[in-house]
């Protein structure tokens, strides 16, 4: 009997490290990329989106030796928000406006106020690739318009439309999560 615990012991510790990988890796992985997806009925207070888009800056408790970088563009930060829209429609709805309310919260923000933003719209895959770009981009305007409607300048705010080029659940095309709204830093707008 002893004999026969040892031998299957190296095999249970594989097989538990395999399932551990299995369960663990590829969505962490796959999903690193992206920002969380937006949770449906979920309006992100205006600091928990200037969180998203300015993390706090990491310092490094070692001296520099006098290195630096220079020229290199910092990661771009973004986060997706639930804007919803009726179906097929660019119109925005009166429950987008709590979410885009915090939005123009977290742009007026001191960190952000300086700041340039792609205002990008996604769809799922229902529908055709041109159609969903067209509305994805008419979405991403609809947003735009009433940001700057609300004191935001324009000139800090670029629309785009991806459809469903970029989904966050690429093994389910058409799943609502894929409708979003995401906005992207860009960094501090030149002088």
């Amino acid at each position: 009997m002893m004999p026969v615990r040892i031998a299957l012991l190296p095999y249970v510790t594989a097989l538990a490290y395999a399932a551990t990988l299995a369960a663990l890796g590829p969505p962490l992985l796959a999903r690193a990329a992206d920002p969380p997806a937006p949770q449906p009925n979920t309006v992100l207070s205006g600091q928990e989106i200037e969180q998203a888009l300015h993390p706090p800056a990491t310092t490094r408790s070692f001296p520099s030796r006098g290195l630096s970088r220079r020229g290199t563009a910092e990661h771009e930060q973004s986060v997706n928000l639930n804007v919803p829209f009726d179906s097929n429609s660019s119109t925005l709805t009166p429950q987008a406006s709590a979410q885009l309310t915090q939005l123009e919260i977290a742009l007026s923000s001191a960190t952000l106020s300086k700041d340039r933003f792609i205002v990008a719209g996604h769809t799922d895959a229902k529908g055709s690739a041109q159609y969903n770009k067209q509305l994805s981009l008419r979405r991403a305007e609809a947003v735009k318009s009433y940001l700057v409607s609300k004191g935001i300048d324009g000139k800090r705010l670029d629309a785009v439309g991806y459809g469903s080029e970029h989904p966050l659940a690429p093994d389910r095309p058409d799943d609502p999560s894929n409708r979003r709204v995401e906005i992207r830093d860009l960094g501090e707008a030149p002088p």
